[in-house]
C-alpha cells in the first residue's frame, strides 16, 4: 500500500510537470504570434510578401518605365499618387512620363492584399539661360533670360556664394515670367572678388538651369 501511493504521488508530480511545460510552452506561442502580428499577420496581407522593382527609379521627360514585382501572388494592381509627372497603366506597371518635372509614390497591390510602394522622379530638362555667366566690376544689375519657359508662372530663383565662408552680402532677386533680374553690389579690396551660382526654376514644368554671377573687387 505504501508503495502504492509512493507511485501514485510520483505521477502526480509528473503530471503536474507536464502541465506547467505545455503552460509555458502556450504562453511563448502566445508572445511569438503578438509579436509576428505587430510585425505582420502571418495569416493574411503583409507588405513583405511582394516587392516592387525598380524602388527608386529615375526617368527623363517623356519617357518609360516597366515595374516588376518580386513575390506576390498575381494578379496585381498599380496605381501613381501624381498624375501630373505620369501615368501607369494598372495591369502592366507600364510608366509614361509626361512634361513635369517631380515626384510621384508608385504602389502595387496583390490579389491578396499585399502590398508595396517605389517613388519615382522624372527628372527636369535643362533650361536655357542668357547670359550663361556674368563678370561685372561696378555696381548695377544684370538680368537673366530663360529661353522656353511658358511666360505663365513667375520664375523661382536662388542665389548662393560659391565660397562658404564669405560674409559678403547676397545680390538681390527678382522673377518674372521670362526673367530674373539680379541687383547688386561691388565687394571691397579687402573682400576680394565674389562669385554667385543663381538657379533658376520654371514653376510651370520644374525645368532647372544655372548661371554664373561674379563680382570683381577694385
Amino acid at each position: 500500500m505504501i508503495h502504492y501511493f509512493k507511485n501514485f504521488g510520483r505521477r502526480i508530480r509528473k503530471i503536474r510537470k507536464e502541465g506547467l511545460l505545455i503552460f509555458l510552452l502556450a504562453i511563448g506561442l502566445i508572445v511569438a504570434c503578438q509579436g509576428a502580428l505587430e510585425d505582420g499577420n502571418p495569416f493574411g496581407p503583409s507588405s513583405s510578401n511582394i516587392i516592387i522593382n525598380p524602388s527608386t527609379p529615375k526617368v527623363n521627360k517623356a519617357g518609360t518605365l516597366t515595374f516588376t514585382t518580386i513575390g506576390g501572388t498575381p494578379p496585381v494592381s498599380w496605381s501613381i499618387s501624381n498624375t501630373a509627372i505620369g501615368n501607369i497603366l494598372a495591369d502592366t506597371g507600364v510608366f509614361t512620363a509626361l512634361a513635369i518635372a517631380g515626384t510621384a509614390t508608385i504602389t502595387v497591390v496583390d490579389s491578396v492584399g499585399d502590398t508595396d510602394t517605389a517613388t519615382i522622379e522624372v527628372l527636369p530638362n535643362l533650361l536655357v539661360v542668357t547670359p550663361g555667366s556674368s563678370t561685372q566690376n561696378v555696381a548695377g544689375a544684370e538680368i537673366f533670360t530663360a529661353a522656353g519657359v511658358s511666360g505663365v508662372n513667375l520664375l523661382v530663383a536662388t542665389i548662393v556664394n560659391d565660397s562658404s565662408t564669405s560674409t559678403f552680402t547676397l545680390p538681390t532677386l527678382a522673377a518674372t515670367a521670362t526673367t530674373v533680374t539680379v541687383t547688386y553690389t561691388i565687394p571691397t579690396t579687402a573682400q576680394g572678388n565674389q562669385t554667385f551660382t543663381i538657379t533658376i526654376t520654371d514653376t510651370e514644368d520644374g525645368d532647372v538651369g544655372a548661371v554664373k554671377l561674379t563680382l570683381i573687387a577694385p
